[in-house]
């Protein structure tokens, strides 16, 4: 099959199944394959916010070490793809192409059926195996005790931060989302726990386990400060040189506070370009304030414009409440998956949180939303500023004329 065809076969593997938890699938076809995670080092990286940042970081480092590294995260922005990577090359669509059959076949015979997250990671640790890699860095997709990437028995594990999400699935509280969170602390393995975590909790859970705990307790002023705290911690008990630190610490993964400027962006000159452009996959109210406290450091007295979407299950009100407080004109939007809240539905929460009708804006499609919000902008010499949840970003980045891999589809974890 041609790549486009197989991954149109993993897309339709949500439409009916949807995402569930559970090791069971994974355990299965993983050792139907020869398991592939017994023949490389790894380190897993689970939280609430941050993890994918903490989880580049990690990988960039070592590879400055001189190490072969697998990288896994998602979702993607723009290509499926980019979840899978090797010293930050991308998974060729051959090698898509070669090995995802055969995960379609083992599930087959097995009489299982896997979800697309748990295809997915059972092709990242296939390619990384069969690609010799010395180590990989494993973001999980959710919670962590029963995540498809919790098959693992890694070399060292990390929470970086843990606030109320995907409540509906791991829990009404902290202390439940972090009991979650905590399954990926294993018995006497270390685990790297971040400053904004129910610390107590994490370190008697590993404590029980035997497992060597180091706390992250600076007092950061930022996400990234913080991320960069926890990522320095892990590679310092990995005895990673300090050299091949501070090279990987300067690393991000697209639209993680990710500034662009005119001669990012050939489509737009510096005349009709706003003040700067900045794009943040920040989705829920801890990861909302975190950005916004990085903005206000950044641009003490800028206006601000946001292009802003979210899932519906999200905490939609508590992050525009905190929008509110810093913003002056709403751009909606929604992603093209059945994942987002509507437009209508966001801007009914920004009337009842007393935004006026008069800055909000409703276009027809994405393309029209950054044509507007950016010669708005642009106009005014404010800060246009994208956030919201990943699955927006794919379609903003190719209406600002960002040249990247994209793919015919969308493939990010669609379900009907």
């Amino acid at each position: 099959m041609l790549y486009n065809e197989l991954i149109q076969k993993l897309y339709h593997v949500n439409l009916f199944g949807g995402m569930k938890l559970g090791l069971q699938n994974c355990l299965h076809l993983s050792k139907a394959i020869g398991n592939p995670e017994t023949s490389f080092e790894i380190i897993h990286v689970a939280g609430s916010n941050g993890k994918g940042s903490v989880t580049k970081k990690i990988a960039s480092s070592l590879q400055a070490a001189r190490y072969r590294v697998g990288l896994y995260t998602s979702p993607h922005i723009s290509c499926f793809r980019e979840r899978i990577r090797i010293n930050d090359t991308m998974i060729s669509e051959a090698s898509v192409t070669a090995l995802l059959p055969k995960l379609f076949d083992a599930a087959e015979k097995q009489k299982i059926c896997p979800t697309f997250f748990e295809f997915t990671t059972l092709l990242a640790l296939s390619y990384f195996a069969k690609e010799n890699i010395d180590i990989a860095v494993l973001e999980v997709g959710i919670g962590g005790r029963l995540d498809a990437t919790n098959i693992v028995t890694p070399k060292l594990s990390v929470i970086t931060s843990i606030s109320l999400e995907h409540t509906e699935i791991l829990g009404q509280t902290i202390e439940a989302i972090a009991l979650e969170k905590a399954g990926v602390i294993k018995p006497h393995i270390p685990v790297v726990i971040g400053p904004h975590t129910p610390q107590n909790l994490l370190m008697e859970i590993a404590k029980k386990r035997n497992s060597p705990c180091v706390i992250v307790s600076e007092d950061c002023i930022s996400f990234e400060e913080e991320n960069n705290a926890i990522a320095k911690k892990c590679l310092e008990v990995l005895h990673i040189p300090e050299s091949a630190i501070q090279q990987g610490l300067a690393s991000r993964l697209p639209c993680r506070l990710e500034i662009l400027q005119a001669t990012d962006l050939p489509k737009y000159t510096p005349t009709h370009f706003p003040h700067c452009l900045i794009l943040d996959v920040a989705h829920n109210p801890d990861g909302i304030q975190h950005l916004l406290d990085a903005l206000r450091l950044k641009f003490p007295t800028t206006s601000i414009r946001v292009i802003c979407g979210f899932s519906k299950t999200k905490d939609i009100l508590g992050c525009l409440r905190l929008l509110k407080n810093q913003v002056q004109q709403f751009h909606l939007v929604e992603s093209k998956n059945d994942r987002g809240a509507t437009p209508d539905h966001l801007k009914d929460f920004l009337l009842q949180l007393g935004v006026p009708l008069s800055s909000i804006f409703i276009d027809a499609t994405i393309e029209e939303t950054v044509s507007n919000a950016m010669n708005a902008a642009a106009t005014q010499n404010q800060i246009l500023l994208v956030c919201g949840t990943f699955f927006i970003m794919g379609d903003v980045r190719h209406a600002l004329g960002i040249d990247e891999p994209q793919d015919a589809i969308d493939l990010n974890e669609r379900k009907r």
